[in-house]
């Protein structure tokens, strides 16, 4: 009875130093934060149908970014009907050592708050991309604030990037944006045209990461359907989603084949990376679009063709003169499982949110979280040696198992080894008194003395 007891507490200490020892492992789950930054954007956040929506998303976005200790304003712009409505775009700012003098080179994450005015909630569109870009926001804000970065990275939240045919004023009254991305038009147009505007910084950006609608995640066979381009236009990419089955398990990162391939290589490096709880579930699709410079130059034709790669807040950083790196984060929006049919409709709400949508949701977070460091040039602990290109993907604070952990473990396995000998010392007591001794006399049995 006695050993029964101290083999039930040496177990518990074990449980106990092993479980406090993996906590941290379970910590980096971050399914929790995300939703609950989701279920601040499950409401309509339009002008008309809801304003009061449209608003409470801005002051939480504000407050947040407040919070988190970034600095904080928002821009106000006319959007192309002004007489229906004022923009707002909200800017967070984590400061780099470089910030506010010509050597900064300010990085950029953003994704648009607004809705569609038929949209009763836009979860997924686009309140998945502005939940992974707080996510970050607070990554970087809380795990990394004692260590330093070079430059400065921009949390943007923008407006109106959903659009209306304003000549229609039966199905639109009060429309107040007639062409898409009229938030982040006003944005690139007053960052480039000072290279301050309200920054108060002569640094020039050095590219910029834009989520929209990024969180659908479906690995069943013929989720995923594609525009009709893209087989002939992106053969590789439809060659390899057909291979998967049609899928729709994947991320695709969008960007042009030559001015945005450092950004993409980067976030190529690091999305392989970073682990996630789907383990090799899921996968990032580079979509290397096979044009330069500015879209708008594109013919007609060639610019319909890669209209599905060119309908979000990346594509004024694009046509900007001259022309600035930028890719897109997307899920593929309505070409994927229920958003199919619930793009821009009321089924796009937080009902159809799984845990594997967050897991995939968090994967692109903490990989947007890495690229950033990388390409701020965050420091390493206590050393303040500047890490390389893409030589850190780590997405929590410190690297490598804490000093805590490794002596819980020691303690854990010490225990387990003495709880093994304890063990074996009673059954061979308990064999002993069963079968008796192994020596006879002073020599050892044999067959001979049987």
């Amino acid at each position: 009875m006695a050993w029964t007891k101290i083999a039930l507490i040496l177990s518990l200490t074990i449980f106990i130093a092993f479980s406090a020892a993996i906590q941290d492992d379970n910590e980096s789950d971050q399914s929790k934060s995300l939703m609950n930054f989701l279920r601040h954007f499950n409401r309509n956040r339009h002008h008309v149908t809801n304003p009061e929506g449209k608003q409470k998303a801005r002051d939480f976005i504000k407050k947040t970014f407040k919070d988190l200790g970034l600095i904080t304003w928002s821009e106000q712009f006319k959007p192309d009907f002004p007489q229906y409505a004022a923009g707002f775009n909200i800017i967070g700012m984590l400061s780099g050592t470089l910030a506010g003098s010509s050597n900064d080179r300010p990085f950029l994450i953003g994704a648009h708050y607004d809705t569609m005015r038929t949209t009763a909630h836009g979860a997924n569109d686009n309140g998945s991309g502005v939940a992974a870009m707080l996510q970050v926001a607070k990554q970087m804000a809380t795990n990394f604030q004692n260590r330093a970065r070079s430059f400065s990275v921009l949390f943007v939240a923008f407006d109106f990037e959903e659009w209306e045919d304003c000549s229609d004023t039966t199905n639109y009254p009060k429309c107040a944006c007639g062409e898409i991305d009229c938030g982040s038009r006003a944005f690139v147009a007053n960052f480039t045209r000072f290279y301050n505007g309200s920054l108060k910084s002569n640094g020039k950006l050095q590219g910029a990461i834009i989520m929209d609608t990024v969180m659908n995640y479906n690995n069943t066979p013929n989720s995923q359907i594609l525009p009709p381009s893209t087989e002939k236009l992106l053969p590789e990419v439809y060659g390899q989603i057909k291979a998967d089955g049609f899928r729709g398990d994947f991320l695709a990162v969008a960007g042009r084949l030559v001015d945005d391939a450092a950004l993409m290589n980067a976030f190529w490096y690091h999305y392989g990376r970073v682990k996630s709880a789907l383990g090799d579930k899921t996968s990032m699709y580079p979509v290397n679009l096979p044009f330069h410079d500015q879209p708008d130059k594109l013919p007609a034709y060639l610019y319909n063709a890669f209209g599905d790669f060119l309908r979000s807040d990346h594509v004024p950083f694009w046509n900007n003169d001259p022309s600035m790196s930028a890719i897109f984060l997307s899920d593929t929006a309505d070409h994927r499982s229920y958003m199919v049919s619930c793009y821009h409709q009321d089924c796009d709400n937080i009902n159809r949110v799984t845990s594997k949508m967050l897991q995939f949701l968090q994967k692109t977070s903490d990989s947007i979280v890495a690229v950033a460091n990388d390409v701020t040039k965050l420091s390493c602990p206590q050393s303040g040696t500047i890490i390389h290109s893409y030589s850190d993907t780590s997405v929590s604070g410190d690297t490598g198992m804490k000093a805590w952990k490794v002596a819980l473990l020691s303690v854990g396995i010490f225990i387990l080894g003495m709880l093994i000998s304890a063990v074996a010392v009673v059954f061979y007591h308990r064999w002993k008194k069963q079968h008796g001794p192994l020596i006879t006399g002073d020599r050892p049995q044999s067959s001979a003395n049987l």
